[in-house]
């Protein structure tokens, strides 16, 4: 019997990428006003479906041609061009990052809940506390 199920990996996951994904949110928001700039987001749904054990099966390139997939699985930063170029060349609105970095923290902040909720859980399990 497993004590841990693959839920705990997933919420350790979940954290991990939530604190990278606050990094660049946080990178973009400090480059508001650097001419040129591009937004920057942070690709991770591979990481996750990996963590849960749901991986796709794995590719293989079969001619040079072909573009090299097999590892767009885990997370990666990506150039973020939703938005409205200003004068100066930059995308970054400032309402919007600002936005994505409260609603990244909020997802950080959940899943420490959940963590924690799992681990007092197996507190009281092991106390001998489970209600049944």
């Amino acid at each position: 019997m497993k004590l841990f199920d693959k839920t705990f990996d997933a919420i350790e996951k979940k954290l991990d990428l939530t604190l990278q994904r606050h990094s660049v949110l946080s990178s973009n928001v400090a480059n508001a006003d650097t001419p040129n700039y591009t937004a920057r987001e942070l690709n991770f749904a591979g990481e996750l479906r990996k963590a849960l054990g749901d991986a796709p099966e794995n590719v293989t390139k079969t001619h040079p041609q072909h573009m090299d997939i097999s590892s767009s699985t885990g997370s990666h930063i990506v150039l973020d061009h939703s938005g409205a170029r200003g004068a100066d060349g930059n995308n970054v609105d400032l309402d919007i990052a600002m936005g994505k970095l409260s609603s990244n923290a909020a997802k950080y902040r959940g899943a420490a809940e959940l963590l924690s909720m799992k681990v007092r859980i197996l507190r009281m399990a092991a106390r001998g506390r489970g209600g049944i």
